[in-house]
C-alpha cells in the first residue's frame, strides 16, 4: 500500500532522494541563474527546537525499549521514526506527550521538562501538542462534527463556541468530509475515521504533531489526504514526528531505531554542518522546488476583548460539563438504574430513620421536661392558708423556677389525654387525682433536694407527698443506651449500605466513561473538564434517588396522617407537617451529596 503511495508527486522524489543518498531531482538543491544555491532564511540555522530528547533511555521491567536517543525537532520540520516493530516508535512519542516518563535522560517540549518527577503544567503541553493515534480513538458517542468541536472546546475554551464550531466545519471541507459530518465513528470507514482524527490533531493549530503510524490501516487515497495534510502542518511551522514502519514522508530527517541513528535526506545534508550536527531549516524550504507550493502565511490571530474571552469560557464550560454530564447520565441511564434503585431505598430509610429520630427527641424533651418537675400532691384538708404559704416558699427557692397550682379537674383532664390514663376514672365514680402544686426545678439533680424540703410541711399529704421517684435517673440512661445502642446499629447499617452503592456506581460510571476520559485527558484537558460531567452525571443520580425517596416518605406520611391519625400520633409523635418537609429538604440534599461524592469516585477511577 504504501509503494504506490509513495509513488506521488513530492513523495516520489524524496523516496528517491532518500533511497540514492540524496543526490537526486527530488530533494536535491536547485542552482539559481548564477549557479549559486537558493538562499537560506536568515535565521533558521538558529531557530530553537521546540522537542529535544538528550540521552533518553526507558526501559520496561528488565527490557531497555530506548538507549541513549537524541533528537531535536525545530518548528516547520518534518522527522521521521522507523524501525521494526517492538523498536520503540509509540514509546518514543509517548514520552514527548508526556505519557510516559524516561527512565534516563531529558525530555524538552516547548521549553517544559517532561522527564522531571513533578511534570508541571502537563496539560498544558498536550493542548501545543497534538498525538495523531494509530488507533484512530474518536469518541463513539460524538459524530464527527461533535469529535472536532470537542477537540477545539478543549484547547481553546476562549474562542467562542461559532468561531469554533466554523473552524470545525472548515476542517471538515479540508478533509472532504463535510457530508459526514453529523456521522458517528461506526458509521465512517477506517479511512474516514483516520482522517477526521488527523483533522481533530491539527484543527488547534498545534506547535508539536505527533502521528504514530497514521497510515498503517487505510488505502492509498487516504494515505495520500493524511501525508499532505501532515505536510501542510510541518510547511505551516509546526514541528511534525512520524512514526512508521519504513521510511514514508518527504521528511527532512529520518531517526531509525533500535540504534538511534539520524539519517539526512536531500538537501538537509548540504545544510548540516561540519561535525554531522543538523541546521534546522523549515521543510517547505526543503520541498519548494517539487511541488512549487508557497509557504503558507501563518497571521497571529486577533486577540479577543477580555469580556468576550470571559464569555466563550462560560459558554463553553456549561457545554462541556453541564451539557455532556445530562448527556452522558442520558445515555448512561441503564447503568445507573441499579444505583438509583439502590440509593432511592437508602435514602427512604434515611428519611424513615429521621420521623422515628424526631419522635423519639420529642417523647425525650417530655421525659427530661417532666424529670425536672416534682409534683406536690395537697393533703385533702390542707386550708388555703397552708397552700398560699408553701407555694411562696417554693417560689422564694432559688432552685426552683416555677410553681403551678393544679385543681383535681385539671389533673384529670391531664390524664385523659395521656395513653393508658385515660380509662383510669372509669375505675371509680370519683375524681382519683386529688390537687396539687407543679414545682418546675431548674436542675433535674436538684430535684430530689426540693422534694425533701416539702416533705414534712404541713400542706402536703403525709401518705404520697411528691412524685419524686429516686429510680427514674436510671430508667433514663438505660433507655438512652438502648436508643444509642439502636441508633448506631442503623448508622452502621446505612454505612454498608452507602459503601455498596458507591461501589456499584462507581463501576458502571468508570466502566462507560473510562475510554473518553483517556483521550480527552491526551487532548489536553484541564481537571474541571474532566471532572465535570462526572460531578454532573451524579448530581442527577443522587437527585432522582433523593426525588424517589421523598416522594415515598411524603406519600406514607399523608397516607399516615388521613387514615390512621390515632395510631400515627402514638408511633410518631411531634411528627407534624413543618417537621415533614425538613425530612424532605434532607433527603433531597442527601441524594445530591450522595451522588455527588458517587461520581467522584468513579472519577478517580477513571482517571486513574
Amino acid at each position: 500500500m504504501r509503494t504506490r503511495v509513495l509513488t506521488n508527486g513530492a513523495v516520489n522524489g524524496a523516496t528517491n532522494g532518500a533511497a540514492n543518498g540524496g543526490a537526486t531531482n527530488g530533494l536535491h538543491p536547485k542552482k539559481n541563474g548564477a549557479g549559486s544555491h537558493r538562499p537560506a532564511t536568515k535565521g533558521a540555522a538558529t531557530q530553537q527546537p521546540v522537542v529535544k530528547l538528550a540521552r533518553v533511555t526507558k526501559t520496561f521491567g528488565k527490557t531497555a525499549v530506548l538507549t541513549e536517543i537524541n533528537l531535536s525537532v525545530a518548528p516547520g520540520e518534518l522527522v521521521e521514526i522507523t524501525g521494526p516493530s517492538g523498536s520503540g516508535k509509540t514509546t518514543l512519542l509517548r514520552l514527548v506527550h508526556g505519557q510516559l516518563r524516561p527512565n534516563a535522560g531529558q525530555v524538552w517540549v516547548q521549553g517544559r521538562g517532561l522527564h522531571r518527577w513533578w511534570r508541571r503544567g502537563l496539560s498544558r503541553v498536550r493542548r501545543d501538542v497534538a498525538f495523531v493515534f494509530q488507533e484512530h480513538h474518536l469518541l463513539p458517542r460524538l459524530t464527527a462534527l461533535e469529535n472536532l468541536t470537542l477537540a477545539l472546546q478543549v484547547t481553546q475554551p476562549q474562542l467562542p463556541f461559532k468561531t469554533i464550531k466554523r473552524r470545525a466545519l472548515e476542517t471538515l471541507e479540508s478533509l472532504g468530509l463535510v457530508h459526514k459530518r453529523n456521522s458517528y465513528p461506526r458509521q465512517l470507514s477506517a479511512g474516514e475515521r483516520q482522517r477526521i482524527a488527523v483533522g481533530r490533531a491539527l484543527a488547534a493549530k498545534p506547535r508539536v504533531i505527533l502521528a504514530d503510524e497514521p497510515m498503517a490501516s487505510i488505502d492509498d487515497d487516504n494515505a495520500r489526504i493524511v501525508m499532505r495534510l501532515l505536510e501542510d502542518a510541518a510547511a505551516g511551522g509546526a514541528a511534525v514526528i512520524v512514526a512508521s514502519h519504513r521510511h514514508t514522508f518527504p521528511s527532512s530527517r529520518v531517526l531509525r531505531l533500535p540504534s538511534g541513528k539520524i539519517h539526512l535526506n536531500g538537501s538537509q545534508k548540504a545544510a548540516s554542518n561540519g561535525n554531522g550536527t543538523h541546521a534546522a531549516q523549515p521543510l517547505w524550504r526543503l520541498l519548494l522546488p517539487i511541488n512549487e507550493r508557497p509557504r503558507k502565511q501563518v497571521l497571529k490571530p486577533k486577540q479577543l476583548p477580555l469580556w468576550r474571552r470571559a464569555v466563550a469560557l462560560v459558554a463553553n464550560s456549561y457545554r462541556l460539563v453541564v451539557l455532556s454530564g445530562l448527556r452522558s447520565w442520558s445515555r448512561d441511564i441503564r447503568l445507573t438504574a441499579p444505583a438509583v434503585g439502590t440509593m432511592g431505598l437508602l435514602l427512604l430509610l434515611c428519611g424513615t430513620l429521621s420521623m422515628v429520630g424526631i419522635a423519639i427527641n420529642h417523647v425525650a424533651v417530655q421525659q427530661a421536661s417532666q424529670a425536672s418537675l416534682v409534683r406536690v400532691y395537697l393533703a385533702p384538708d390542707s386550708t388555703p392558708e397552708a397552700v398560699a404559704s408553701l407555694k411562696a416558699r417554693l417560689i422564694a427557692d432559688p432552685r426552683v423556677s416555677s410553681v403551678t397550682e393544679v385543681t383535681p379537674e385539671q389533673a384529670l383532664a391531664e390524664a385523659s389525654s395521656r395513653p393508658g390514663l385515660d380509662n383510669l376514672a372509669s375505675l371509680s365514680t370519683t375524681n382519683p387525682f386529688p390537687a396539687s402544686l407543679d414545682v418546675q426545678v431548674h436542675m433535674v439533680t436538684q430535684v430530689g433536694a426540693v422534694a425533701a424540703s416539702v416533705k414534712d410541711d404541713p400542706a402536703v399529704d403525709p401518705s404520697y407527698p411528691t412524685s419524686y421517684d429516686p429510680n427514674t435517673y436510671s430508667r433514663l440512661g438505660h433507655v438512652a443506651l438502648v436508643v444509642g445502642g439502636i441508633a448506631a446499629g442503623l448508622v452502621l447499617l446505612f454505612g454498608l449500605v452507602a459503601y455498596a452503592v458507591m461501589a456499584n456506581s462507581m463501576r458502571g460510571i468508570a466502566t462507560a466513561r473510562r475510554q473518553e476520559v483517556a483521550v480527552i485527558r491526551l487532548l489536553g484537558a484541564r481537571g474541571w473538564m474532566l471532572r465535570g460531567p462526572f460531578v454532573v452525571e451524579g448530581l442527577m443520580t443522587g437527585a432522582l434517588a433523593g426525588a424517589l425517596a421523598a416522594a415515598a416518605v411524603a406519600g406514607a406520611w399523608l397516607l399516615a396522617t388521613r387514615f390512621e391519625s390515632a395510631t400515627y400520633a402514638q408511633l410518631l409523635p411531634g411528627v407534624d407537617a413543618t417537621a415533614v418537609q425538613y425530612i424532605l429538604a434532607a433527603v433531597l440534599a442527601a441524594g445530591l451529596l450522595l451522588g455527588a461524592l458517587t461520581a467522584m469516585l468513579g472519577f478517580r477511577k477513571a482517571h486513574a
